[in-house]
């Protein structure tokens, strides 16, 4: 019997408005109403989740997230976080200086709540920034950061100029202390080793006691895959990569947009 959903935003709760739509809020509270449990897992950082939560109306409804691709579980109710995975400050400089050394044609990014401290401006940061609703602040010195908390990096540009910086950091000196992984095709998420979504959702299996067997996830991108094998169900959307599907239970004849996370849901479970 599933007890908790867990569906990740960008390409599977959200449409081309950047928004949980009225159907799939709708859906959320069936869940809820059913007496089951019901996250969302974003690579976003976790104030842009609770902007996009709250517009859906479903702030009072849904207690926890996972946020930062797993660096965080944040309880709505006490306005905390639960669980806190962040990156040593050495890392971020070691990946900072491979980046700007190599001068490869992206943006190096770091958040700091509504703040996204970067290197350089580019078409594909302009979608980021705007969707979540966030400063941009040019990053003179990067030692000047080494005293705040930050749970990712987010690389942001072309692909094939990410693929490019993927394979630099592979070879480099922190290739084992970090994990990178696409969660959309101009963004490259840069993570520390062994943080993503699945080691975030066991956390909380445990902390709940809803055991993963139980546990329907749902997602698109390259860094759903752990989360959906560990999980006793699983679906993918329409537009997801096909080694993504590959992963999933079952894959939605709709996309994110036309509420294929609906159909996810109800595929599973029979209200």
């Amino acid at each position: 019997m599933i007890k908790m959903v867990v569906a990740d935003m960008d390409g599977t709760s959200l449409g081309l408005n950047e928004a949980i739509s009225e159907k799939n809020s709708a859906t959320v509270k069936r869940v809820l109403e059913s007496g089951r449990e019901f996250l969302f897992a974003s690579g976003r950082p976790a104030f842009g989740m609770l902007g996009l939560i709250k517009k859906a109306g479903l702030d009072d409804k849904i207690r926890y997230f996972i946020a930062y691709n797993g660096g965080i579980i944040h309880d709505i109710k006490e306005g905390k976080n639960l669980y806190v995975k962040k990156l040593d400050f050495n890392i971020i400089k070691e990946v900072y200086d491979i980046i700007m050394k190599n001068k490869i044609d992206i943006s190096f990014c770091i958040h700091e709540k509504n703040l996204i401290y970067i290197t350089q401006d580019n078409e594909e940061l302009e979608v980021e920034v705007s969707s979540n609703h966030q400063t941009k602040v040019f990053i003179k010195d990067i030692n000047d950061y080494k005293d705040i908390d930050f749970m990712k990096i987010l690389l942001v540009g072309k692909r094939e100029n990410l693929e490019t910086a993927a394979a630099k950091l592979q070879e480099s000196a922190v290739s084992n202390d970090i994990k990178t992984m696409f969660s959309l095709d101009f963004l490259l998420e840069v993570v520390p080793a062994g943080s993503d979504k699945s080691v975030a959702l066991k956390w909380f299996s445990e902390y709940s006691g809803i055991p993963l067997s139980e546990i329907l996830s749902i997602g698109d991108g390259e860094n759903d895959i752990e989360m959906l094998k560990e999980s006793g169900y699983s679906a993918a959307m329409q537009n997801a990569y096909e080694h993504v599907k590959k992963s999933a239970d079952y894959v939605t004849e709709k996309d994110n947009n036309a509420d294929g996370l609906t159909e996810a849901i109800e595929h599973f479970i029979k209200f």
